[in-house]
């Protein structure tokens, strides 16, 4: 299985970011920033301003491949259990939005989100901490992207705004 590709997976990073940003472009929204080609490249992953003209600061994760991705183990089976390898990838996506926070808050209004691949380990992991941000009344949006790139979305007090 050496010519094995996770670049192809629908669950990867690249993927669930390029389907978002053409989601957002669909809907309007003006892409100032976009990683989709590089999804190793630090900072934000996506900068983009709603019709309304707010701007959001998202951070992408895609969903870890039970095999190899490079070296000598190419497309060999991974001895990391995906499902946590994923918290880890969803702990991380949670560090870059607080980072995200300290970087963007003094440029004015703006709203934090984060994008996954449709995966019921990411929707079991956001309703572990969904009250943290309803009850201190914070928004933040979460983007779900399934298999056929169509984009669903869970927010968090965007509408007490």
């Amino acid at each position: 299985m050496n010519d094995y590709n996770h670049r192809n997976d629908w669950y990867y990073e690249g993927q669930i970011s390029r389907n978002l940003v053409l989601y957002l472009k669909d809907k309007g929204y003006e892409i100032l920033k976009d990683n989709s080609s590089n999804p190793n490249a630090r900072g934000e992953d996506i900068i983009a301003v709603s019709p309304q003209g707010v701007r959001e600061v998202i951070e992408v994760k895609g969903y870890p491949t039970g095999f190899y991705t490079k070296g000598e183990r190419l497309g060999e089976k991974n001895r990391t259990n995906p499902k946590l390898q994923a918290k880890h990838w969803f702990s991380e996506g949670i560090l870059s939005c607080l980072v995200n926070h300290s970087k963007h808050k003094a440029s004015g209004d703006f709203l934090l989100a984060l994008a996954f691949p449709l995966m019921e380990r990411y929707r079991e992991l956001i309703r572990k901490v969904e009250d943290y941000f309803t009850d201190n009344n914070i928004p933040f949006k979460v983007y779900f992207v399934d298999e056929n790139g169509k984009v669903s979305i869970d927010d968090f007090c965007i509408n007490k705004r």
